[in-house]
């Protein structure tokens, strides 16, 4: 999905705009979006932003990361599968190279009678600055 969908409401398509700016890793709030969202359409509300994102997370053209330890998600564009690590210092989320083995992830679905979509996982602790 591209922010020239068609089908795509304006707003939601400038909140994807937003996110795909960002880039990949960039990790962005809801928060942060909006106020970007804001310099490209002054009149788009927060509300409007937060459902644009879950519409956007449901059709797959965002990701959503939810912070453990965390007050809020954070949002990126669609990347390969990888993990994400948020130090309990500073509160700082990056991107690992790192993704549950696909056999893994069937195995759980089998032993467990559940259709798994999509695997988030997150690590935390303390980055290197924190110690």
């Amino acid at each position: 999905m591209s922010s020239t969908d068609p089908g795509l409401p304006p707003n939601y398509r400038t909140v994807l705009d937003v996110v795909e700016e960002a880039g990949p890793g960039s990790h962005v709030t809801a928060q942060e979006i909006w106020v970007r969202a804001r310099a490209l359409r002054p009149r788009i509300g927060f509300a409007t932003v937060h459902r644009g994102l879950i519409r956007l997370h449901e059709l797959g053209a965002v990701m959503k990361i939810d912070v453990p330890g965390g007050s809020s998600a954070v949002y990126e564009p669609p990347a390969s599968p990888h993990a994400h690590f948020r130090c309990t210092g500073c509160g700082a989320i990056t991107d690992l190279e790192y993704a549950v083995p696909a056999q893994t992830v069937r195995r759980l679905a089998e032993r467990h009678g559940v259709a798994i979509e999509r695997e988030t996982v997150t690590f935390t602790g303390r980055c290197a600055d924190c110690g």
